[in-house]
């Protein structure tokens, strides 16, 4: 009959093995600080209407608002509605190269034809986000405007 020796005690670790298994413990530490820092770092979206910071319709006026100042060409009006980090860009000569970028002749403005609101969380920051479709009478324009919490105009883009 065989029996079975126990082991108290393990035999010791060679160099090589302890370095292998550190290596293997710093990789798995490494992976998991990946992991949630770029979790962190993605943004996250959720429906406006569920959003405690921010009501829909007041997004949607201030979308629309900020069409009607850049039809307007009203970069006085765009500057007290923006972030300070925005007043630099809101001049004619930055709206116009921003817009020949897209189409030399835009044509008359007709109308806002839809409106699509989102909360977007990213880093900590929250905003809201409107993605705006305007008629004009040569091409269809798609802005995108996000907005801080204190409902200043904090992104724009143009396509």
């Amino acid at each position: 009959m065989k029996t079975k020796k126990h082991l108290l005690f393990q035999p010791a670790q060679t160099e090589e093995e302890k370095k292998r298994k550190r290596n293997i413990i710093i990789t798995v530490v490494v992976l998991v600080a990946a992991a949630v820092l770029t979790y962190f770092a993605m943004p996250k979206n959720r429906e406006l209407s569920q959003s405690d910071i921010f009501d829909p319709a007041e997004v949607e006026a201030m979308a629309e608002q900020v069409v009607d100042y850049i039809n307007a060409e009203n970069f006085d009006g765009l500057k007290e509605m923006s972030v300070d980090d925005m007043e630099s860009i809101m001049n004619k000569e930055r709206m116009d190269e921003a817009k020949a970028r897209v189409s030399e002749d835009w044509g008359a403005f007709e109308s806002v034809t839809d409106i699509t609101t989102t909360e977007v969380t990213q880093r900590g920051v929250t905003a809201a986000v409107a993605y705006v479709t305007a008629e004009y009478e040569n091409v269809e324009i798609h802005y995108t405007f996000a907005f801080d919490e204190e409902m200043k105009l904090a992104s724009l883009g143009i396509q």
